[in-house]
């Protein structure tokens, strides 16, 4: 085995065709970080037929004294349980580091760690990937813990991901719990549709991220981020945003045609007392459907955007990475038809999973975020967890820095 700078072309071709390829590791995305200072270095393995065996993007930035920290976004792409390959490839990556001033490489694989089921529950007998976790700690990587929350520093270690391979969109909606797979019934028959965004109308997309982030209180990226992703990612196909609308005076229409049959059917002679009452109750409620419907037309209008999504299309997945919604058109189920919308996409194109991305790995419906497992899950399919974050020292700097953030962080407590 040999250790090797890559170029980007090399590099690229090795991840177009690794099993724990992801988006997060083409070149393309080294501008999140050029702002910050971050530069990227590509390096690999070659065995003796001069084929690349393992590969990593990794950044760095100076912090101080001349230092810096490296990072491979969800790398390095290796073989986990091949202590031979590993070993080879992360002391070569510390002298690697350690000549360019290096104290610290952090990297994050997505590598599944062990096999859950819808629930969160370990599956009998599933895949066990523990043995690539204790190979890290052999060669003196430190574990960020089994974390069960998000950390906007960090990756997500939880997902869901819907299988798609050998199923019909019939299977998917047959899979779907009952409720989720009503609402989408309910979108459709309400007129809803979707359509993607182009360039100019990004602005759409960030107004609903806007009013997302303010009423769940989370920090998005901002309009520069998305328009960048789709400079750089969308004439390959590889990003699309999506937008659910809608027409109100379409909706009344359906509605009143649905309120049409339902008087038609009270009319009926000799019909029973018990069936009249049920009709009537209905009736009732498609009434106030309609004046809802008509106090959202004179508040907003007669066009109305309801929610909308990034997705992104890389190797066997599609991840439905980033979304949000106006909350009081909830009724119109605009997120649920974009999911379904973006499945039957995944499954003309052939790829293997509909990633959910994250979830928070707690499954308590006590839990504040469990509304987001509950959505995703009513789409079927299973939890993943992902075996985590990874630090390996390359310096004694590297536990001078630790010590120094943790004064700070008690500083701070007092």
């Amino acid at each position: 085995m040999r250790f090797v700078e890559l170029n980007q072309d090399e590099f690229v071709q090795f991840l177009n065709h690794h099993p724990l390829r992801t988006f997060f590791q083409l070149p393309a995305m080294d501008f999140l970080g050029e702002k910050g200072g971050w530069t990227s270095d590509y390096v690999g393995v070659k065995d003796d037929q001069q084929q690349i065996i393992a590969a990593s993007r990794i950044m760095s930035c100076p912090t101080r004294f001349g230092k810096r920290i490296f990072y491979a976004p969800r790398g390095i792409l290796v073989d986990y349980e091949n202590k031979d390959q590993l070993t080879f490839f992360t002391n070569e990556l510390k002298k690697f580091i350690k000549a360019k001033q290096g104290y610290v490489l952090h990297i994050d694989p997505p590598l599944l760690y062990k096999e859950r089921d819808i629930n969160g529950n370990l599956v009998a007998g599933g895949f066990d990937h523990h043995q690539a976790y204790l190979n890290l700690l052999s060669l003196g990587y430190q574990h960020g813990g089994f974390i069960r929350h998000y950390e906007e520093s960090r990756q997500v270690r939880w997902g869901f991901v819907l299988p798609l391979e050998n199923k019909t969109e019939d299977d998917i909606l047959k899979g779907m719990k009952g409720n989720t797979r009503r609402t989408i019934q309910r979108a459709m028959h309400y007129g809803v549709t979707v359509r993607s965004l182009e360039y100019d109308e990004l602005d759409k997309f960030i107004h609903i991220m806007d009013s997302t982030s303010a009423r769940r209180h989370f920090s998005d990226r901002g309009l520069d981020y998305y328009q960048t992703m789709y400079q750089i990612f969308h004439d390959q196909g590889y990003v699309k945003y999506m937008l659910a609308e809608v027409h109100i005076d379409d909706t009344i229409k359906v509605l009143q045609a649905d309120r049409d049959e339902l008087f038609k059917k009270s009319q009926k002679e000799n019909i029973r007392q018990k069936q009249l009452a049920e009709l009537n109750r209905n009736i009732a409620a498609v009434d106030k459907k309609i004046a809802t419907m008509n106090e959202l037309k004179e508040k907003h209008g007669e066009h109305l955007e309801l929610a909308a999504g990034m997705f992104m299309f890389y190797g066997d997945e599609v991840i439905y990475y980033y979304s949000g919604s106006y909350g009081e058109y909830m009724v119109f189920g605009g997120q649920h038809i974009i999911q379904w919308r973006m499945i039957q996409e995944a499954l003309k194109q052939h790829k293997k999973n509909y990633n959910f991305y994250g979830i928070k790995g707690i499954f308590d419906p006590k839990d504040s975020d469990y509304g987001v497992y509950e959505f995703k899950k009513g789409f079927n399919g299973h939890v993943i967890e992902y075996i985590g974050d990874f630090f390996l020292p390359i310096s004694s700097y590297y536990y001078i820095e630790q010590i120094a953030r943790k004064l700070k962080r008690l500083k701070r407590g007092k």
